[in-house]
C-alpha cells in the first residue's frame, strides 16, 4: 500500500476572534481550513512564548496574523520570536489595503523579526509601496462545500447584500438605478460587529445567491477583489461588477462569465439577458466553472508554494509572484525581476495623487479639500490625515496640525496597542510641537522610541538636537541604521530642500527664531558656532536629566504593569505618570475591595 505523504507542519498564530459575529468567524476559520489543505496546522490564539511553542510542535513554518481591525478580537502577545531563526516566519496581513492598522502590522512584523509578508488584498502593495518587494498575495477564495449549486429555483431577479455606503460608490450607483427598475431582494449590512440573526451567512447566504438571477458586487472604491466576487458565481448566479484590472486578472470576462457594467449600461445589459435567458444561463454557468476551478480554497496554495521554493533557494535567487492568481517562481536576482503587483487605481488613491500635486504646488486649500474628500470615503485612512497636518503647518495653524497628526498615533499606540508608531507620523508629530514653540516637549518626544528610524524621523531628530544645542555639529545622513517601513509616501528631498520646507512651516507658524537658526544652517555661508552660554548649557543639562528621569519612571511603570489608559501615547511629563499612578491605584483598590467582600 502506498504511504501517504506527510504534510509540512505549520504553526499559525491567529488573534483571538471568538467574540466576533458568526459570519466573520467563518471567514477566519476558512483561512485555517485552506491552510490545512497544504499543511498540518497547529492553531495558536492565546498569549504565548514562541520558543516554547516551537520546542513543543517543531514546525517547518510559522505564520503570524496581524493588522486585523476590530474592537472585539484580541491581539495576542508572542514573546521570544528571535528563537529558532532556522524556522521560516511569514506575516499575514488580514485587513484592508487602506486600513490604518497597517501601521500596527508593520510594527508587529519588525518586532517579531518577520521580513516576508502575505496579504489577502491585491491592492496592498499599491497602498503601501515600501512593502511591495517583500509582499505576496494570498487572494480571497471560497469554500466549495458551502458555495455551490444547490439547485434552487431562480425566484429573485436581483439580490443586494452588504453595505451600500460611501466605501462602495459603484454599488451605490447600481443600487439606485437597478432597484427602481427590477424587483430586488435587499439584505442590508448591519455592521461587522453586529450579532443580529438577520445577517445571513454560510449555507443560508449561498442558497439565497443560488436562488437569484443577478447579484451585483463592488470591490470598494479601491477596486479590490473581495469574497463576494467569487461567492456569487460560485453559487451559480450571474455576477454584475465594475470592470477592474484585479477582476480581469482573476479571469473574469464581460458577457462571457460575468457582466461588467456601470451606471450607463447596466440596465441595457440586464434587459438584454433577461430577454435572452439562454445566454444568461451560459454566462452564469461559465462564471460558475471559472470560480469552482480557479478560486476555491483548493487553488490557494501560495503559502505552500513559497515554503517549497524557499527550502532550496540559493543566495543569488529570489522568489517572485506575477499575477496573484498564478504560481510563484524562482528567479536570479541579477535578472532584475521582482514581484509584479496589479495597479487598480482606486478612487482614494486618485484623490490622494491629485491632493499631493496641489500640496506640492503650494495650493493648500485645494489640497485640503481633496484630502477631506478622501476621508469622506474612508474616515479612518491615515495618509490624508498626515497630509492635512502638513497643509495646516504650511498655513500656520500648528494647533490643528497637531490634532491631525495625533489622531493616527492614538489609534496605533492606543486602540491597536502597537509597540511603536509609524516613523513619519512620529516625525510630523514632533514638527507640530516645534511649530507650536514647544521645543522642550519636542526634545522629549524625539528621544522616545530610540530604536525607530526613518530618513524623515532621523532628520527631525537632528534638527531638534541642533536647535537644542544651538548648532554644535554638522548634519550627516544616517547610512547603517535599519529603516522602518512607513505607510506614507513623501517627496524625496535633499537635506537642504527639506530644511527649507521646514523653515517655511516654522515661519508660517510664527516660530521665526527657529526658522532663522535653521536658515543659517543651509545658507551658503557656514553658520557661526556659538560658544554656548552657561544658562543654555544648564537648561540642556536639566532637560537631559529630566529625559533620563522620565525613562527610569517609565521602566518602573512597565515593571509594575501600570497601564497607560490615556491614549496609548508614551508619557511626556511627570504629570502624566501621576495621573496613571492615581488611576491604577484606584482601580487596584477597587479590585482588592471586591475580592475582600466576596471573601
Amino acid at each position: 500500500m502506498e504511504k501517504k505523504a506527510t504534510k509540512p507542519r505549520l504553526v499559525f498564530f491567529q488573534w483571538w476572534h471568538e467574540g466576533l459575529p458568526k459570519f466573520l468567524q467563518l471567514h477566519l476559520q476558512l483561512h485555517v481550513k485552506c491552510l490545512s489543505e497544504s499543511f498540518d496546522v497547529i492553531l495558536i490564539n492565546e498569549n504565548c512564548d514562541y520558543q516554547q511553542i516551537c520546542d513543543k510542535y517543531q514546525p517547518d513554518l510559522t505564520l503570524f496574523e496581524s493588522g486585523y481591525r476590530s474592537s472585539i478580537s484580541q491581539k495576542i502577545t508572542i514573546k521570544n520570536t528571535s528563537a529558532f531563526p532556522e524556522i521560516p516566519k511569514l506575516g499575514l496581513h488580514n485587513g484592508d489595503s487602506w486600513c490604518d492598522c497597517r501601521v500596527g502590522f508593520i510594527s508587529d512584523m519588525e518586532h517579531w523579526g518577520i521580513e516576508t509578508f502575505f496579504s489577502i488584498c491585491i491592492t496592498m502593495a499599491e497602498h503601501t509601496p515600501e512593502l511591495a518587494q517583500n509582499l505576496f498575495v494570498w487572494p480571497n477564495f471560497i469554500d466549495s462545500d458551502v458555495y455551490k449549486d444547490y439547485g434552487q429555483n431562480k425566484i429573485v431577479p436581483v439580490l443586494f447584500n452588504g453595505y451600500i455606503n460611501a466605501l462602495y460608490p459603484w454599488r451605490q450607483k447600481i443600487y439606485d438605478i437597478v432597484s427602481k427598475c427590477y424587483p430586488s431582494l435587499i439584505f442590508p449590512h448591519l455592521g461587522y460587529e453586529n450579532h443580529s440573526p438577520m445577517m445571513i451567512h454560510g449555507e443560508q447566504y449561498a442558497r439565497t445567491i443560488n436562488a437569484s438571477w443577478f447579484v451585483p458586487a463592488c470591490g470598494t472604491l479601491a477596486k479590490e477583489v473581495v469574497r463576494k466576487h467569487f461567492e456569487i458565481p460560485g453559487s451559480r448566479s450571474c455576477l454584475i461588477a465594475e470592470r477592474t484590472p484585479s477582476l480581469e486578472a482573476a479571469g473574469f470576462v464581460d458577457m462571457e462569465n460575468c457582466v461588467f457594467a456601470d451606471e450607463k449600461d447596466v440596465l441595457d445589459k440586464m434587459d438584454y439577458l433577461f430577454k435572452n435567458t439562454d445566454e444568461l444561463e451560459k454566462i452564469t454557468n461559465a462564471g460558475y466553472d471559472l470560480v469552482q476551478s480557479r478560486h476555491t480554497l483548493k487553488q490557494r496554495d501560495q503559502i505552500l508554494q513559497w515554503y517549497n521554493l524557499n527550502k532550496n533557494l540559493k543566495a543569488n535567487q529570489r522568489i517572485v509572484q506575477g499575477n496573484p492568481f498564478e504560481s510563484l517562481s524562482v528567479v536570479d536576482i541579477s535578472s532584475g525581476k521582482k514581484n509584479t503587483h496589479i495597479s487598480c487605481d482606486g478612487l482614494n488613491l486618485v484623490l490622494m495623487r491629485q491632493a499631493d500635486e496641489k500640496l506640492l504646488a503650494g495650493k493648500y486649500d485645494e489640497a485640503e479639500a481633496l484630502y477631506l474628500k478622501c476621508l469622506s470615503y474612508i474616515h479612518w485612512m491615515c495618509e490624508p490625515k498626515l497630509k492635512l497636518a502638513i497643509c495646516k503647518l504650511y498655513k500656520g495653524n500648528a494647533g490643528d496640525a497637531l490634532n491631525w497628526a495625533t489622531g493616527p498615533l492614538h489609534n496605533t499606540l492606543g486602540s491597536y496597542r502597537a509597540v511603536d508608531p509609524d516613523p513619519v507620523e512620529w516625525a510630523y508629530f514632533i514638527i507640530s510641537l516645534l511649530c507650536q514653540g514647544n521645543l522642550n516637549t519636542a526634545v522629549i518626544r524625539a528621544n522616545q522610541f530610540p530604536h525607530l528610524h526613518h530618513p524623515e524621523l532621523d532628520r527631525v531628530r537632528w534638527v531638534i538636537n541642533y536647535l537644542q544645542h544651538k548648532g554644535d555639529e554638522d548634519y550627516t545622513e544616517p547610512s547603517e541604521l535599519k529603516t522602518r517601513y512607513s505607510v506614507h509616501q513623501l517627496p524625496k528631498l535633499s537635506f537642504i530642500d527639506w530644511v527649507n520646507n521646514l523653515c517655511i512651516m516654522l515661519s508660517a507658524c510664527k516660530q521665526t527664531g527657529y526658522a532663522t537658526s535653521l536658515s543659517a544652517l543651509v545658507s551658503l555661508e557656514q553658520p557661526k558656532r556659538t560658544s554656548g552660554s552657561f544658562i543654555r548649557s544648564l537648561k540642556n543639562l536639566l532637560l537631559s536629566t529630566r529625559i533620563k528621569w522620565l525613562k527610569k519612571i517609565d521602566y518602573v511603570f512597565e515593571a509594575l504593569h501600570i497601564p497607560n489608559r490615556r491614549s496609548g501615547m508614551p508619557s511626556a511629563s511627570e504629570i502624566d505618570y501621576l495621573i496613571r499612578l492615581g488611576r491604577w491605584a484606584k482601580i487596584d483598590s477597587i479590585i482588592k475591595l471586591k475580592y475582600h467582600i466576596k471573601g
